[in-house]
């Protein structure tokens, strides 16, 4: 529910039915005759806010299905503990023509640019970083058609993450041509022949708008990879592609033993970036401390590493959708910023909190000491409950259903 334009009452008295609509609404500042009164009000407006779009981070810990006691017995039922592979994450662009197409006033290969430079630096340290494009060569007209189907560049080779070389190979390509998404993907399978999966972690990322349209086979080409003794994982992501495009990319994620996701928007793209890496499992070694022995073993397991991206997407979505509601209700009328600017610092305070309990959870299971599910529910509650009790109490405050 959107909030309304107009002011509407906060809430019927008690024992009042509320014909009001259960949406978020602006107290009447000029009502108010004390800054005590003032607050208390500021603070249900907030409230509201939370109630509509805030989210349940209950959720994220609800997922991990395994407690830190067995991965705790597990783990001294080891002699010895397991090395990581070394991770190599390929990205292969899409750079044809159609890449031009806006969102948001924003060129598709633009918004992917953005997405992939803020993705590189989120990987673990220790991750070799490749970037491929391809249909950046030529145009999209016929008589240009072999030039642009014949244009796949490494414009960054598999190495350790350089920001500034990086940023300076996503800087140099415009969108083009035509998507030889197939020669691409066999193109890859050269490159990573020499990196057996045996020691390597190999991951695609394939990012389009479209399908393939120089006479290749992707689904057959994304196979051979995934076969291959690199044993890479394909994962592909369509960008604000169409239902009959979306179900060819989502053939080539299935044929290259990985996941498709379709982002819409550079916010959603983001997020399924991060999604991607966490669902591909990358390993990211860590120091913890056992019978006296400081050894290396990965951080976390896969359903701990899932905790974290959780909890971070739905810190992005909860910021995100209360950023864009006061916004809109500042641009009303004046008196709204002052509610606003109360929401956006008490909105702050709340994610500072959840960001430092999320922060703590790699010492606490590194440690694991006396840390279960359960526990670490009930720590989240504790955070959450102690941002609303430090707060003025709340009169009349709207009772607005709670967004999950």
């Amino acid at each position: 529910a959107l909030i309304q334009q107009s002011p509407q009452p906060i809430a019927s008295p008690a024992g009042t039915a509320n014909t009001q609509p259960n949406v978020v609404t602006q107290p009447n500042i000029q009502s108010l005759s004390t800054s005590y009164a003032a607050t208390n009000a500021a603070e249900a407006y907030y409230q509201q806010l939370i109630a509509q779009y805030g989210e349940n981070y209950q959720q994220c810990l609800e997922q991990v299905d395994r407690s830190v006691e067995e991965l705790a017995a597990s783990d001294a039922d080891k002699q010895e503990q397991p090395t990581s592979k070394q991770n190599n994450v390929l990205i292969a662009l899409d750079a044809s023509g159609s890449m031009v197409g806006k969102i948001n006033d924003e060129t598709k290969l633009d918004v992917a640019k953005s997405a992939i430079a803020r993705f590189v630096t989120e990987l673990p340290k220790t991750t070799q970083v490749g970037l491929t494009v391809f249909g950046h060569q030529g145009s999209n007209k016929e008589a240009d058609k072999a030039i642009s189907c014949a244009g796949i560049d490494a414009i960054y080779p598999l190495a350790q993450l350089n920001d500034l070389q990086f940023a300076q190979a996503v800087d140099s390509f415009q969108a083009t041509g035509f998507t030889p998404m197939a020669a691409t993907l066999e193109r890859l399978n050269q490159n990573l022949s020499t990196y057996d999966s045996s020691t390597n972690q190999n991951v695609v990322y394939l990012i389009s708008d479209g399908t393939e349209n120089c006479d290749g086979d992707p689904v057959a080409a994304a196979r051979q990879l995934h076969a291959s003794n690199a044993k890479v994982i394909v994962n592909v992501i369509g960008l604000n592609v169409n239902r009959a495009d979306g179900r060819q990319l989502k053939a080539v994620a299935a044929a290259g033993g990985g996941e498709y996701f379709s982002a819409a928007n550079a916010v959603e793209l983001n997020e399924v970036l991060l999604r991607a890496k966490n669902s591909s499992e990358l390993n990211q070694p860590s120091t913890v401390n056992l019978d006296n022995q400081t050894q290396e073993v990965a951080s976390l397991p896969v359903n701990i590493s899932r905790l974290f991206a959780c909890i971070t997407l739905k810190m992005n979505r909860e910021f995100g959708q209360i950023i864009s509601q006061t916004t809109r209700l500042a641009a009303l009328t004046e008196s709204n910023s002052q509610y606003n600017d109360y929401a956006l610092t008490r909105l702050k305070a709340r994610q500072d909190g959840i960001t430092a309990w999320r922060n703590s959870l790699q010492t606490k299971l590194s440690d694991r000491n006396n840390v279960s599910v359960d526990k670490l529910k009930q720590e989240l509650a504790v955070v959450i409950d102690s941002e609303v009790a430090s707060q003025p109490e709340v009169k009349n405050q709207p009772q607005v259903g709670t967004n999950n």
